[in-house]
């Protein structure tokens, strides 16, 4: 894997706009994880609102997934999926900003030697 190289072009005053949302994530991802897990949830509560169209394929999915189950339901599954939606916009600044020391507290791994004794056979 070739490593990214700085282009002078982001410097543009075209690519401020981005740049400063980014610094937003970034300093977003400094806050505690269980505030931006409820961040990401009320930013799904936002999702669920507006962006219609989203949430008409989400109804459709679940329509078509589970057919048995009542409107109440469905629409507490489309809502539960917006939420999810809402996290992953902050777990994914998780992943590209924090540093490893801070991901590491947030995880255990089990069962590794499973895999590298697999690598180990090829």
């Amino acid at each position: 894997m070739s490593r990214a190289h700085f282009h002078i072009g982001l410097l543009h005053p075209g690519c401020w706009l981005t740049w400063l949302g980014i610094g937003i994530w970034y300093a977003l991802g400094w806050l505690p994880y269980r505030l931006q897990m409820g961040l990401g949830q009320w930013l799904g509560v936002i999702f669920y609102r507006v962006v219609k169209r989203r949430r008409a394929i989400a109804y459709r999915n679940i329509e078509l997934c589970f057919p048995e189950k009542t409107a109440e339901e469905k629409t507490a599954l489309v809502k539960g999926v917006m939420a999810s939606i809402g996290m992953a916009f902050f777990e994914t600044g998780m992943a590209w900003f924090w540093p490893r020391w801070r991901l590491e507290r947030c995880y255990t791994v089990e069962g590794l030697e499973h895999l590298r004794d697999a690598q180990a056979r090829g």
